[in-house]
């Protein structure tokens, strides 16, 4: 049986005993996207951001696999790519972000995915960390640089610990967008995609200061990285197939 959902929206004025101003949007069996309204006018001339990179991702997936979305945002990945995967867990510690990413999955009907408000890094970031806010619409907070909007309290746990938790196997394929915070994030994970056979991982990185060591890191994992075309800051960390 599958769940149709609608918004009612009512003026933030209004009592609530007044409907001369409701407005209904029916979902009916349609992927939905809550994006921020900051970005509107983006979003209504030119779609989703990354969709290029989005669907040029579905080629990693499988119905047979898990999806990790580390750094979700609002689930455009997340939403895009689920019918794709076995399951989809996604990661988002920011918190009116993580609510609109849960309503995403909500109205969108998706039963395979599972969103954790938590923030992922390696050991020695375990424990309740501040995330700075530098913009309104989610995009850029991270636990390092300085707040240009305020602070929130987050919770920093390591992916292994995550994965042993919520019983995380057979991961497929891993995007990672934590905008600084990657190479703490792999710190935590190594046991999680060993036991996985080292999937590919989607990664961003334009501070040069992390990538050397967050490359060198991946290198000692036998992974090559490639440079994402049309993407001056996104990475492809693959291994080699083995050989017949």
């Amino acid at each position: 049986m599958t769940t149709s959902y609608f918004i009612l929206s009512k003026s933030s004025t209004a009592s609530t005993a007044d409907d001369d101003e409701n407005q209904l949007y029916l979902n009916d069996s349609r992927l939905s996207y809550i994006l921020p309204r900051t970005l509107m006018p983006c979003y209504y001339t030119n779609g989703l951001f990354e969709s290029g990179l989005i669907e040029w991702s579905k080629q990693f997936c499988s119905t047979n696999s898990t999806f990790l979305d580390i750094g979700a945002h609002t689930g455009t990945y997340t939403i895009s790519l689920s019918k794709h995967c076995k399951r989809v867990v996604s990661f988002e510690p920011q918190q009116m972000t993580y609510y609109a990413l849960c309503g995403s999955v909500a109205m969108s009907n998706l039963r395979n995915v599972q969103c954790l408000q938590v923030g992922l890094g390696s050991p020695d970031q375990v424990g309740i960390s501040t995330l700075n806010i530098v913009s309104n619409d989610g995009g850029g907070s991270s636990i390092h640089g300085q707040p240009i909007l305020g602070q929130e309290a987050i919770v920093i746990q390591t992916l292994d610990h995550v994965a042993q938790c919520y019983g995380i196997s057979n991961v497929g394929f891993v995007k990672i967008d934590v905008e600084g915070n990657e190479y703490d994030v792999l710190l935590g994970a190594e046991h999680t995609l060993q036991a996985s056979n080292y999937p590919p991982i989607l990664f961003e990185c334009d501070n040069p200061a992390i990538s050397a060591q967050l490359f060198l890191f991946m290198f000692n994992l036998k992974y090559n990285i490639v440079r994402v075309r049309g993407a001056s800051n996104m990475y492809l960390a693959s291994r080699p197939l083995p050989s017949k």
